[in-house]
């Protein structure tokens, strides 16, 4: 029997972001001698996207066009027993620890694990055995992309709004228009930040609103590559608030606090294959046949809160980041000697005293189904798709923590700040491109 261990440095949770570097030790224990011919340290990080077009049952994978999609950020090796060229070495008995470091790509997006995607990061310690299957050993990890608020557009401390009409038709008549104006005090926040919402309804219509409806929605498109290119997407609904009705011929404000639960980074840039964005959705429904009033407005969620302090040199949203090399000399094996403790880099917040460091947690809003994911990929191994070393962990259930801040004492900051004067040219609307691919 063989029982192998990966632990990280000071990090149980296993929680690192993007540029840092990252240390541990991998113990094996073995009761008597084996024999293989390797045993190899791989640390990973990928996106990958697979769902099936199906042409009759939804549940069943054979029949219909699979769509698939992958995409490397971290792909190291080191040899902890043998070469690539060993046809056997001997474990002896006993345990054997081995520490590693490994540098993170700046680049590498954060960890997500969706219905139809994921972008996950993880160990594996592979024994190469002759004339058996390999045996392999997993654990995840946690990447976050460190995605700085103040160093993105300033528009993020704009108060926004946005607004729309419907009228109603009774043939031949046409009716007073329903008007809904949605408005937020600025449009960049971080996990554990309260969104504060205030609709307007201005009921000139003859139909009665019945409620008005607020949410906090989580958009995501999933992308296949050649040959079978397509999109497609999910959405996950993460804070819902109900207000009461408003009668004809009146008008009537609402406010509304949506607390943002511990979510990955908006990411448009860093991965090809999954997006993810976040907007705030009102609608009001009303009486009768007729359909209701609805409107969106696109916010960006970070994982470091704006501050009162502006930055010199924002940067602006059409910058792309580079692709990054793959270096497989990324991942080197430490002596004994050598204090892993020291490897360990500080966290983002760490050079900034007015920032408290966030906790962690999951997002429950996320709720990936693992055996249908699995399930949508026979049809490609079938056919032929390339395999790679990390289907083994595909039946991994793993949930990624994010970072959640206390900013609770910042909604009567911002508030205030949304009450401002503003000139006739405010912050309307603009930006709306952004928001087209939702």
């Amino acid at each position: 029997m063989v029982i192998c261990e990966i632990e990280f440095c000071n990090n149980s949770q296993g929680i690192f972001y993007a540029g840092q570097l990252i240390s541990g030790q991998v113990v094996i224990k073995t009761e008597k001698e084996k024999s293989v011919k390797a045993v190899i340290l791989n640390i990973k990080g990928y996106a990958e996207t697979h769902w099936a077009d199906t042409e009759h049952d939804p549940d069943d994978q054979s029949n219909g066009e699979s769509f698939n999609g992958h995409v490397d950020y971290l792909a190291t090796r080191a040899y902890l027993h043998g070469s690539s060229s060993s046809i056997e070495v001997l474990i002896e008995p006993g345990t054997s620890s081995y520490r590693f470091a490994c540098q993170l790509p700046i680049t590498c997006p954060s960890s997500f694990e969706g219905t139809l995607g994921r972008i996950r990061y993880l160990v594996n310690v592979r024994f190469v055995r002759p004339w058996k299957f390999d045996l392999n050993f997993n654990r995840c990890f946690t990447v976050i992309k460190v995605m700085d608020l103040n160093s993105e557009s300033l528009m993020l401390r704009v108060p926004s709004q946005v607004e729309s009409q419907r009228t109603f038709c009774c043939f031949p008549c046409r009716s007073s228009p329903l008007s809904m104006r949605l408005s937020v005090p600025q449009s960049g926040f971080v996990p554990g930040q309260i969104v504060p919402v205030e609709v307007m309804v201005s009921n000139d219509s003859g139909v009665a609103v019945e409620d008005i409806t607020v949410k906090l929605t989580m958009v995501v498109i999933y992308y296949s590559q050649p040959p079978s290119a397509d999109t497609n997407k999910d959405r996950f609904e993460m804070v819902l608030k109900t207000g009461g009705g408003v009668s004809t011929k009146c008008r009537q404000q609402f406010t509304f606090d949506l607390k943002v639960p511990p979510t990955p980074p908006t990411c448009f840039n860093l991965c090809s294959i999954i997006q993810i964005g976040y907007q705030v959705e009102a609608e009001a429904r009303v009486k009768g046949c007729h359909g209701g009033q609805s409107l969106h407005m696109p916010i960006t969620i970070g994982s470091v809160p704006l501050t009162k302090q502006l930055q010199k040199e924002p940067r602006t949203w059409g910058e792309v980041l580079p692709p990054q090399q793959l270096d497989a000399k990324a991942l080197i094996l430490i002596g004994s000697e050598q204090n892993g403790e020291a490897l360990g880099s500080p966290n983002p917040w760490a050079a900034d005293p007015s920032i408290a460091p966030p906790s962690y947690a999951e997002a429950k809003h996320i709720s990936p189904d693992p055996h249908k994911f699995s399930k949508s990929k026979k049809k490609s191994q079938k056919r032929g798709v390339k395999g790679s070393q990390e289907r083994k962990a595909e039946t991994i259930v793993f949930s990624p923590l994010y970072a959640v801040f206390d900013l609770s004492n910042q909604v009567d900051e911002m508030t205030s700040r949304a009450n401002e004067p503003k000139t006739d040219g405010g912050y309307v609307n603009e930006g709306v491109e952004k928001s087209t691919w939702l």
